[in-house]
């Protein structure tokens, strides 16, 4: 029996998945542009309207977006839903967490004049209650924190493990095992936040993956959204 392939014949895929919507995503897709990579951003639309900050770790004001700067910016890329308000969903009813998606999807709609398929949970929380919620609200996937470390399709589309976080030490490692690997229907997905490669200083090593990962014959550069329906057109999931 022939293996499944990803458009184009490739046997595998590679993709990102960063959150937040913050000034650094400017650079960050301009990155990705330049290697050809799709990646899915998934946005808080309630935050977006205050350009709120926020203080990191190491001292850094991050920012996010205003509607007006995102304008334009993530064309040829996914915009999902990271909810209205980025909150902690835990003990939260149903009619909130609702809310919380329903109308950051609308409001996403509305601002990018696109669709928006996908949910990306806030924090490291996920539940029963939010994959029915995030069905009810129409998307098609919920992307959660819990990492996989594997390069296998997602049990489950309302469960979706990425594959690894970009600041585990075991990054290099992953990215060649999946350049490596003949795991049929391969799915390599980074996620993080852009802001991370400002206060981590890793812009070149995120620019050295991704330039490796392009020089692959067998790699196709997808949104998730795309995965997901791809994986649908093949009977998988």
């Amino acid at each position: 029996m022939e293996k499944r392939l990803y458009p184009g014949g490739k046997k595998k895929v590679f993709t990102v998945s960063y959150d937040d919507g913050i000034t650094q995503d400017v650079r960050f897709i301009s990155l990705l542009n330049r290697y050809g990579i799709k990646g899915t951003f998934n946005l808080n639309s309630e935050l977006m309207q205050t350009e709120s900050t926020w203080v990191h770790e190491t001292g850094m004001v991050v920012k996010r977006l205003s509607p007006a700067a995102a304008q334009g910016l993530y064309d040829g890329h996914e915009i999902a839903s990271h909810s209205l308000t980025h909150p902690y969903f835990e003990e939260k009813p149903r009619a909130f967490v609702l809310h919380e998606m329903g109308q950051d999807r609308e409001n996403l709609r509305s601002l990018f004049g696109q669709e928006v398929s996908g949910f990306a949970a806030p924090f490291d929380y996920w539940s029963p209650l939010m994959a029915e919620c995030a069905k009810e609200c129409g998307f098609e996937y919920s992307r959660i924190s819990e990492i996989s470390h594997s390069y296998a399709l997602p049990e489950d589309l309302y469960y979706w493990r990425p594959g690894i976080f970009h600041l585990e030490k075991e990054l290099d490692e992953y990215v060649d095992g999946f350049l490596e690997t003949d795991e049929e229907l391969a799915i390599c997905q980074i996620v993080g936040h852009s802001y991370d490669l400002d206060a981590e200083n890793l812009w070149e090593k995120m620019e050295d993956i991704f330039r490796r990962v392009s020089q692959a014959e067998d790699v196709a550069f997808m949104t998730t959204i795309e995965i997901v329906r791809h994986l649908k057109a093949l009977g998988v999931r």
